[in-house]
């Protein structure tokens, strides 16, 4: 397919079979890169035991900030981009593109100096007891050393979905996964270097995927092209792109730090088991939840540049589609986890009955809000997708700020580690339901002055 009918597709056929074209390689390729921290923690979990289960899940906040930080120039950009290629102003499009790689290349070097210099100190706050401190710095520290080119190849990797090439995104996480799997048998299995292999497997994968996403553009594989001029700072695109990016990025933020919180009340509630109940359970969450999140990506580009085109008709239909296709996944998805539960904890720690007790406890209580969690989730990518970045914003900031972190000091009180496990029902029934309402107040307020206001600011980023 040319460059020129891969953008012209988006505005024409199925949307049902747009939507799919976009979201089954965004799934895919979340779902691969969930599998492979999966097969992370199973080769830790086999070779290290509860401790290394532990010591690794403790990072798991490192890992919603890389994702936070990577958002906020990705999702930003790519809904300019996508609307942008809607209104056919390639040029400008290409302006964005070099921005965001110039200003992602600054972004990353900042937080690998800052995390490197706080290391100790994020080590305490994760949450970390002192007999998983140690684990626990040696691999964060090595994650630190790859994050540069984790966050470069994740940012851009958005990008490359929004020309219009999903598949070639979903390839950028499976490269990454697929060599992470080959080193963690190597280092762990083989060499026996513990979690400090595990790190270090996962660090050489995001080089791999960054180079992956490099080569897309110094090949010429898309439409858009990185020079010299696009790579002059705008600052009027820059600070929409932050925009757009700050809902994401605040999203991941405030979950970042109540993952810490959570991480710090569970210790204290249970001590070093639960802690490793809690990993396991948040690399199964991740699994699970995933191709919702998938299925969110894809509608970003498709909805982004009907917005662009005007095209309404096609940008109802597309978060319509997405919501069923959502939410039939989730009521399937929680009847196979709460019937499933004890098989998938025994993969990771097959002679700890009490951590398998746990666990399935955790995963049984937490996953009870999960038939009710699409909206909230496709209503913050739709809003993104459209510019509305304040909506989006709110939205998650409702979830995480309003939902999460009042259930997380109260329910814990009152109900012990079962209240813990409780908060994420708060957050995935109340997230729905406030999701469900913006899109309905968004059907009736989406009109011509809405979409001509929207094009004013971009004309004015663009100094047009």
């Amino acid at each position: 397919m040319t460059q020129t009918s891969t953008l012209t597709s988006m505005s024409q056929g199925s949307v049902a079979r747009l939507l799919f074209r976009f979201s089954a390689p965004a799934t895919l390729g979340l779902v691969a890169n969930a599998f492979y921290n999966i097969v992370d923690r199973l080769f830790i979990g086999r070779f290290t035991g509860a401790d290394g289960l532990g010591a690794v899940g403790l990072t798991f906040p490192l890992t919603v900030f890389v994702i936070a930080v990577g958002s906020l120039v990705g999702v930003g950009a790519a809904s300019q981009m996508s609307r942008l290629l809607g209104e056919g102003r390639r040029r400008d499009a290409e302006t964005v593109l070099g921005n965001a790689a110039a200003v992602m290349t600054l972004f990353a070097a900042l937080f690998t100096a800052a995390g490197l210099f706080c290391l100790d100190g994020l080590v305490k706050a994760f949450g970390a007891s002192p007999h998983l401190a140690p684990q626990t710095r040696v691999y964060t520290e090595i994650l630190f050393w790859g994050m540069p080119f984790n966050l470069l190849g994740f940012s851009l990797n958005y990008l490359i979905r929004a020309e219009g090439h999903p598949r070639y995104a979903m390839w950028t996480l499976c490269v990454g996964s697929g060599m992470n799997v080959f080193l963690d048998w190597l280092f762990i299995a083989r060499m026996h270097m513990g979690v400090a292999g595990a790190a270090l497997g996962t660090s050489l994968a995001q080089i791999a995927s960054f180079v992956w996403v490099a080569l897309f553009y110094l090949r010429g594989a898309g439409s858009l092209r990185i020079g010299a001029a696009s790579l002059k700072p705008n600052g009027d695109i820059i600070r929409e792109m932050l925009l757009v990016g700050a809902s994401p990025f605040l999203m991941e933020l405030f979950y970042t730090v109540s993952m810490m919180l959570f991480n710090n009340i569970v210790n204290d509630l249970g001590g070093d088991l639960a802690i490793s109940a809690v990993g396991i359970f948040f690399c199964l969450d991740n699994l699970i939840y995933l191709p919702v999140f998938g299925v969110g990506e894809g509608l970003q580009p498709i909805v982004g540049y009907n917005y662009g085109a005007q095209r309404s008709d096609r940008v109802k239909r597309t978060i319509l589609c997405a919501l069923a296709v959502s939410s039939v996944y989730f009521a399937i998805s929680f009847i196979g986890a709460e019937s499933l539960t004890r098989a998938m904890v025994t993969l990771f720690a097959a002679d700890d009955e009490a951590l398998i007790r746990l666990t399935v406890r955790a995963m049984r209580i937490g996953y009870l809000g999960m038939p009710f969690a699409a909206a909230g989730i496709v209503a913050s990518n739709a809003f993104l997708a459209v510019g509305r970045s304040g909506v989006s914003l709110f939205l998650n900031f409702c979830r995480q700020g309003f939902l999460f972190l009042p259930a997380l000091l109260v329910l814990p009180q009152l109900m012990g580690l079962d209240g813990a496990w409780s908060c994420f029902i708060v957050v995935d029934a109340g997230g729905g339901l406030i999701g469900a309402i913006l899109l309905w107040y968004f059907w009736e307020s989406f009109n011509g002055g809405d979409r001509a206001l929207l094009g004013t600011q971009l004309e004015i980023a663009f100094n047009k």
